[in-house]
């Protein structure tokens, strides 16, 4: 009688964390993120891009403070990301910009941009993204790819 009982309260354990567990499953869901960016500055702190893919809109960028480093630049930035579906990221970030010998105001971009803030399609998620791309400081030009995953 002991073993009957113990192996039903086991199963009907079993049955609650696999509901438990599905129901958790079905409020999390991620959204791969990838597309480009052609952007042109606006002034010395602020640039405006067009892109393509996940983000099929515009972007704003400002950059809040700059360092210079062994190898470059660290720019600390802050983003606001648009898509043609209603969406809305804003994020804080970290630019590294390595310079390119030979090419003068010309550097390698890497950024790695945090959510502060999402509306609209991306409502409810947060992580973070990354791109890679080329910056010319002298034209006040940014072409860049950018790619990750967010999830809530």
């Amino acid at each position: 009688m002991f073993k009957k009982i113990s192996l039903g309260l086991v199963f009907s354990a079993g049955l609650f964390v696999f509901s438990v567990s599905s129901a958790q499953a079905a409020n999390h869901s991620c959204i791969v993120l990838g597309g480009t960016a052609l952007a042109n500055a606006v002034s010395e702190t602020e640039l405006v891009g067009a892109l393509t893919g996940s983000f099929a809109g515009g972007a704003r960028a400002k950059i809040t403070a700059q360092r210079e480093t062994a190898t470059g630049l660290s720019m600390d930035m802050e983003h606001y990301f648009l898509n043609d579906k209603g969406g809305l990221l804003n994020t804080n970030d970290v630019a590294k910009l390595t310079a390119i010998p030979g090419k003068d105001k010309t550097y390698m971009l890497e950024i790695n941009y945090h959510i502060q803030n999402a509306s609209g399609r991306f409502e409810g998620y947060k992580g973070s993204f990354q791109s890679k791309g080329l910056i010319d400081l002298g034209a006040g030009t940014v072409v860049l790819r950018y790619n990750g995953e967010i999830c809530k």
